[in-house]
């Protein structure tokens, strides 16, 4: 039953048409822990909605009611589904992930204040600055990075909870340094709020009592961490826990998730109600053969892991693998096939989903979309903000919505100048102190010579007045003046972050609620379904809960899908297992049809800087294999065939372009 297919149940029909486990999901009462393995395609989000609806036809408070997901996009589409359901209070039911929950909840608790912190949190990109004036103390760039890695680690991993939290001496002075600059540029990092949140709960249960859910619903709880997993206990300690994943999906081990917690989530969770949704309704009988002989291959998986189910009514479809001559003519090839297919095949460009293990093929493919009048747009991390002309401008709006933002100031300052400027600001910091004013005052008093500022100062005084110049030039302005001056309409590397703002200007009538609505958007864009007329290209990881009747799985050479990583045997084998899930995950998400595509070669500095590793070099390029993965895929996978084959047996014309770096 795939979730966008189904009829709308009310709360006087909430089991129409469900039959053998969607119904056993949606029905089951009988005790607190309920496990489901659902795999892809298999319409479990349709028998939770569907649960949902039994709970608020029984007489259920809606408010009681907590349904949580792994992303933005995934908690707005359990909205919608809520809306949709007609029961009397599925409004009311809180659909939403566990940072924003914990970001809400520590916000109207007060927990910040109580902390002396702020629930300012930093984008990707500020991280650079805050790295950079850490560096200066710890000892290096890429020493700092690691540091703050292993510390989102313990976070996530709940080691921070653990007594002894840290014993190292390294260690200790990090956490000192992270803890201080945190503090006094008013931040948090994202990774810092589940654990906050679960201490709060620890430590104040008389309060965490008047949260109040009694029926706590997970989906993608694969995907996970331990910190996450066991906030959603403490959520649901005094009511019922439903937990839906599948551990073959489980692909964000960078962010610590546990594909183990849903495996062995019966043994800490007892008594558990098992239940198993595995006939596949979306993908061809092709595709979910070749899927199931290739996850095979991953021994960390559920015991005796049955196989994904084929739905008798799903259509054979077709599958291509392609090996290309060079990476330019992938480029050209995928954007000319999907041309074709979009006019040959009379869908709508939305229908058709691109997916790039590495950015710069993506935005490649894109813009040569563009070249060929294909509509179409990326969503990769923090996609709008790549340049530092695009950054600048959110910061500025920043400072003009709240002119103590320390970090904006910090950022802003710092933008264009690899040194990031780290001594000076460090001198007007130290300044500010002994001088008894805020940092941001401490600028303006030595820019007008009130306070005097070390000569060293000066690049950065001036980079502080250019801002002054662009602060005042926006007051007064109306929201589409300021996103003029912030974005100007002559800056093209401005263009994806200035489109994407003015069309949230009639939306909001406030400076600050028109900022909050995009820095969302850039941080977890929301991504357009299959009929919004737009080719969709993103990551592999991004594109878990789409569909599209093409999808296009680009760049599948060894040494990026794979890439592996670890120090020991062990820990290679779980990089390589987790890839291969990624892969999964990818070629699970067509209805009708699946390109793989592959280069023989690319140009060796591009390899270096895509980060793909490569064993062979022939003069100036790189000289690359198909993903092992292939390999993996059984008899029913098609053989590999080259580009002109392709373009004879599809029928159409590869238009070409002269070779260009992979981005713009």
């Amino acid at each position: 039953m795939d979730d966008q297919q189904q009829p709308a149940a009310t709360a006087d029909n909430w089991s129409k048409d469900l039959t053998g486990p969607h119904l056993e999901l949606a029905a089951y009462s009988d005790g607190k822990f309920l496990r489901v393995k659902a795999g892809p395609g298999t319409g479990k989000t349709f028998a939770l909605m569907r649960r949902v609806t039994r709970l608020l036809d029984e007489g259920v408070a809606p408010e009681s009611i907590l349904a949580v997901s792994f992303t933005r996009t995934a908690a707005e589409d359990l909205v919608a589904k809520l809306k949709a359901l007609g029961a009397p209070g599925a409004d009311r039911v809180e659909a939403t992930t566990l940072h924003s929950l914990a970001l809400r909840m520590l916000s109207q608790e007060a927990v910040f204040q109580t902390l002396q912190r702020s629930p300012r949190m930093l984008m990707e990109f500020e991280k650079a600055c805050m790295i950079a004036d850490l560096a200066e103390q710890i000892g290096g760039v890429r020493k700092t990075k690691k540091l703050l890695k292993e510390f989102e680690s313990y976070w996530a991993t709940l080691q921070s909870e653990e007594p002894g939290e840290v014993q190292d001496e390294e260690k200790q002075k990090f956490q000192r340094i992270l803890g201080d600059w945190l503090k006094r540029h008013d931040a948090v990092l994202l990774d810092e709020l589940i654990v906050l949140m679960i201490r709060y709960i620890r430590q104040n249960p008389v309060a965490a009592s008047f949260l109040g859910y009694k029926h706590v619903l997970v989906d993608e709880y694969q995907d996970l961490n331990r910190a996450d997993q066991e906030l959603i206990d403490l959520l649901a300690q005094d009511g019922t826990l439903t937990v839906i994943g599948d551990d073959d999906q489980s692909i964000y081990s960078f962010r610590h998730a546990r594909p183990e917690g849903i495996i062995t989530f019966n043994e800490s969770h007892d008594p558990t109600k098992d239940v198993a949704i595995l006939t596949c309704r979306r993908c061809p009988k092709q595709v979910v053969n070749m899927v199931n002989h290739l996850i095979k291959h991953n021994k960390h998986r559920f015991a005796g892991a049955p196989e994904l189910g084929v739905h008798t009514s799903n259509p054979d479809g077709e599958t291509f693998i392609v090996q290309h001559p060079d990476m330019y003519d992938e480029i050209d090839s995928i954007a000319s096939y999907i041309k074709w297919y979009i006019t040959n095949k009379g869908v709508g460009a939305g229908q058709v989903l691109v997916l790039a293990p590495r950015r710069k093929l993506g935005l490649a493919i894109r813009n040569q979309l563009f070249r060929l009048q294909v509509p179409a747009r990326s969503f990769f991390n923090e996609d709008a903000l790549e340049e530092a002309v695009a950054q600048e401008g959110l910061c500025l709006l920043n400072l003009l919505v709240n002119p103590s933002d320390n970090v904006a100031l910090r950022t802003w300052l710092g933008l264009h100048v690899d040194s990031k400027l780290v001594k000076q600001y460090a001198a007007i910091e130290q300044l500010a102190g002994s001088s008894g004013v805020t940092v941001g005052d401490c600028f303006a008093k030595a820019v007008k010579g009130e306070i005097k500022a070390p000569g060293k100062c000066a690049p950065i005084l001036a980079r502080f007045s250019v801002l002054l110049d662009k602060i005042a030039l926006a007051e007064g302005k109306t929201l589409a003046e300021v996103v003029d001056i912030c974005w100007p309409g002559n800056e093209p590397n401005c263009d994806d972050v200035r489109v994407l703002a003015l069309s949230l200007v009639a939306k909001h009538e406030t400076l600050e609620s028109f900022r909050d609505a995009l820095v969302i958007s850039i941080s977890q864009p929301e991504i357009p379904s299959e009929e919004d007329g737009i080719v969709r290209i993103m990551s592999l990881h991004k594109s878990k809960g789409l569909t599209a009747k093409c999808v296009i799985v680009a760049g599948c050479n060894a040494g990026a899908l794979p890439r592996v990583k670890g120090d020991t045997p062990l820990e290679r084998e779980l990089s390589i297992e987790e890839q291969r899930r990624l892969f999964y995950v990818a070629l699970t998400r067509p209805t009708q049809t699946l390109v793989i595509s592959a280069a023989a070669k690319m140009p060796a500095v591009e390899a270096v800087r895509q980060n793909i590793d490569v064993h062979r070099n022939e003069g100036v390029d790189a000289i690359l294999q198909m993903s092992p993965f292939v390999a993996e895929l059984g008899a029913a996978a098609p053989r590999t065939i080259v580009t002109s084959q392709w373009a004879t047996q599809v029928g159409f014309t590869v238009e070409r372009t002269l070779p260009t770096p992979t981005a713009e």
